[in-house]
């Protein structure tokens, strides 16, 4: 998903709050938790893109929905904000501009991992731990399955690729048996 610069500013600035209140983490899983209800409801969508719905609407339908459900102040300002300015479609590339942020500031570095079949908590724990020390930066990996996958991994982080894959074992081999036989 591509991030536009509005969606970047209301991310700059919730995030500023947060910092502030030492409460970065409860604030991006409340607006994790809102935008993902956003995204998989498409009720919830229809209602906000409606153009027939005035902003005061959009904006009453917030505060009922949110207040006093546990959700941070930061966040239900920062979405009761984003309503009055007919921007509240934004809201999950805001989630993910805020996640961007915090990444950068706490120098986490995120990848994917595609492996033929469901690697095991241990094996998560012990690939996540040899990329983090071969980058030296703090990794946060997202796993699934590939079926085009004969056998092993292949993560992705940032620019680097490790590919333990049996697909690309057997064509080493097959290069270093092609060598041997010229």
């Amino acid at each position: 998903m591509k991030i536009n610069e509005v969606s970047r500013r209301y991310a700059k600035a919730l995030l500023a709050v947060a910092k502030q209140k030492n409460a970065h983490a409860k604030v991006f899983a409340d607006l994790q938790a809102v935008a993902d209800a956003f995204q998989k409801d498409a009720a919830i969508s229809a209602y906000f893109e409606n153009p027939m719905i005035t902003a005061a609407q959009k904006t009453a339908a917030v505060k009922a929905a949110l207040e006093g459900k546990g959700t941070s102040e930061e966040v239900l300002n920062t979405i009761v904000l984003m309503a009055e300015k007919g921007r509240i479609q934004h809201l999950p590339e805001v989630a993910l501009a805020f996640r961007d942020y915090t990444d950068i500031e706490e120098g986490v570095t995120r990848g994917t991992v595609r492996s033929a079949q469901p690697l095991s908590a241990d094996a998560q724990k012990e690939l996540e731990s040899k990329v983090s020390k071969t980058l030296g930066k703090k990794i946060v990996l997202t796993y699934q399955q590939d079926p085009k996958l004969l056998g092993g991994a292949v993560a992705q982080v940032g620019g680097w690729t490790f590919d333990d894959s049996i697909e690309t074992h057997l064509k080493k081999l097959n290069e270093e048996l092609n060598r041997r036989a010229n």
